[in-house]
């Protein structure tokens, strides 16, 4: 049985300097983008709002249309904690929110059931692989809360500590990815 309802944010307003592209262009084997691929990906599981925090040079014209939120973030250089705040700030009270970062690509509605299922108003949910923490994170309708009422972003390692972690196992390592350069891509897409 699901908890709270949920929403998304995906940040995705960085500059991409490691990588030379923008990431939220990025192809999955098959040739849909990243960006494409997780707003379906959370409209198939039901997530609403779907928010997805882009910088203001994304050519638009490859997104798919939807029922989604485009937030603008122009301050690019206060870093991913502000465009995720960005996001949150659109997010309906009483609500927990998944934050899926562009370059964590993997959002399996499996595993998104089974952290949706763990959650409390008060916790945050890690999907672990092999001892590691993974993405998305799922955040409780009190954390989102907490972030609304700040003025602005946070480093959300710490701000986290203060709030119950649980932790959900999964068995797949996709939730590990994390494509940053050329070489992280390379290897992306030769383990699918």
């Amino acid at each position: 049985m699901k908890s709270e309802p949920v929403s998304v944010v995906i940040p995705a307003a960085g500059n991409s300097g490691r990588m030379g592209s923008d990431k939220a262009l990025l192809e999955l084997p098959g040739g849909i983008n990243f960006a494409n691929h997780l707003l379906n990906s959370y409209r198939m599981y039901g997530a609403e709002p779907i928010i997805l925090v882009i910088n203001d040079n994304l050519d638009l014209s490859n997104l798919q249309a939807g029922p989604w939120i485009i937030v603008i973030n122009k301050h690019v250089d206060r870093g991913r904690s502000y465009s995720v705040k960005l996001g949150i700030d659109r997010v309906p009270g009483k609500q927990g929110c998944f934050i899926q970062n562009i370059d964590n690509p993997y959002a399996d509605k499996t595993l998104l059931k089974m952290m949706h299922c763990a959650l409390r108003a008060d916790g945050y949910v890690v999907p672990v692989y092999d001892g590691k923490g993974g993405h998305p994170v799922l955040l409780g309708s009190r954390i989102v809360d907490h972030i609304r009422a700040l003025n602005e972003g946070v480093d959300f390692r710490d701000f986290l500590k203060r709030f119950l972690r649980i932790e959900v196992p999964y068995h797949g390592e996709g939730i590990l990815w994390n494509i940053n350069t050329p070489g992280d891509y390379d290897r992306f897409m030769k383990s699918c």
